[in-house]
C-alpha cells in the first residue's frame, strides 16, 4: 500500500467526520441563549409592526396606521413566545418520558 493511498483514506475519514459534526445542532441549547432569542423575537417582532405603521402613515400622510401595525407586531412577537414555550414543553415531556421511573420515598 503506498502511503499516498493512506494519508487519503484517513483524510477521506477525518472529512466525513467534521461535515457529520458540524451538520448537527446542539441538543440542548441554553436557556440564557434561548431566553435572548425570545426576547430579541418579542422587540424585532414589535419594531418591525411599527415601523411599517409608520411608513404607511408617512406615506400615504396619515397618523393612524402605527397604532393597529404596533398591536399586529406585539401579537406576532406573543405568538412567537407561545409557540417557543409549547415547544420547550413538549420537548421537557419527551425527556421527562425517556428517564427512568424512581420510586419516591414517600411511595412506602
Amino acid at each position: 500500500m503506498a502511503p499516498t493511498d493512506d494519508f487519503d483514506r484517513r483524510l477521506a475519514r477525518a472529512n466525513a467526520q467534521r461535515d457529520g459534526a458540524s451538520s448537527r445542532e446542539p441538543a440542548n441549547p441554553s436557556l440564557l441563549g434561548l431566553a435572548f432569542r425570545i426576547g430579541t423575537e418579542l422587540v424585532v417582532s414589535v419594531a418591525v409592526g411599527g415601523g411599517i405603521g409608520w411608513l404607511l402613515d408617512h406615506w400615504l400622510g396619515t397618523r393612524w396606521l402605527i397604532f393597529p401595525f404596533l398591536l399586529l407586531g406585539m401579537a406576532a412577537g406573543f405568538r412567537n413566545v407561545f409557540r417557543h414555550a409549547r415547544e420547550m414543553n413538549a420537548a421537557a415531556a419527551r425527556d421527562a418520558k425517556s428517564l427512568p421511573s424512581v420510586p419516591d420515598d414517600d411511595d412506602d
